[in-house]
């Protein structure tokens, strides 16, 4: 679809959740719905604008500020052939959510089938980037489903952590596909009697245990104690898999 701004009117006053698919060409989303809730974005990274500061990020971002939303839910790559570009800069979904003052979920669902990024562990002399001046007062409650190595993603949730105030709990799924916040290999993998993972590739299962490691190194340290920590890795069909390919 070739829509560029897409306004949502304040006259829409039963509007409560809006989901935004495959518009590739979208540069802005603005809203005065009053009762809007929760938004639902599915589609690839693309180049959008952010009025107030004319400055260009790589990611889908509000023009100025969505007073109301309290569930955010963003889709990336979701289709096989549609993955997300090695290049995506997921630190600058911060933005977004300092967008949203009354965020209290957000739930970012990943399609890691390309893993070409910039690892974490690719130069360790690099440091991690930090977006300033915000917070995220009333998250109480993130989901990443597809948590990677890529040092950007890192970046992301190390950001969450220390502006995200009020967090209570943090699910980092290393295995795409495997469900919102759902962990379990029963889950994971469909009915116990079927041999069927989520995970596509030794590749993917390696990437997943690099994403492991980077949550050991780089984000176990950073939890407080409050917050309650959800880590998914590959299942016991995924480890049989690895060690048959």
């Amino acid at each position: 679809m070739e829509l560029i701004c897409l306004t949502i009117p304040f006259w829409l006053q039963r509007l409560s959740c809006l989901t935004v698919s495959e518009c590739d060409m979208l540069r802005v989303i603005e809203s005065t719905a009053p009762n809007l809730t929760t938004l639902d974005f599915f589609g690839e990274p693309v180049q959008l604008v952010l009025r107030e500061s004319s400055k260009t990020v790589n990611t889908p971002m509000v023009a100025d500020k969505f007073l109301d939303i309290k569930h955010l839910n963003i889709h990336l790559g979701e289709d096989y052939d549609d993955a997300v570009t090695p290049t995506y800069d997921y630190l600058s979904l911060a933005l977004f959510l300092d967008a949203c003052p009354v965020l209290e979920s957000f739930t970012l669902i990943v399609d890691q089938s390309d893993m070409q990024h910039d690892s974490v562990f690719g130069n360790p002399s690099l440091f991690l980037r930090q977006i300033l001046q915000h917070k995220h007062e009333r998250l109480k409650k993130v989901q990443i489903i597809g948590f990677c190595s890529a040092k950007s993603m890192v970046e992301l949730t190390c950001d969450i952590l220390k502006n995200a105030t009020s967090l209570e709990s943090l699910t980092l799924d290393c295995v795409f596909g495997a469900g919102t916040g759902a962990i379990s290999d029963s889950v994971r993998c469909g009915p116990s009697k079927s041999d069927k993972c989520w995970i596509r590739s030794r590749t993917m299962i390696l990437e997943a245990h690099k994403a492991l490691g980077a949550i050991k190194t780089y984000i176990l340290e950073r939890v407080p104690p409050a917050v309650k920590l959800n880590v998914g890795g590959p299942c016991s069909r995924c480890q049989a898999m690895d060690v048959m390919l």
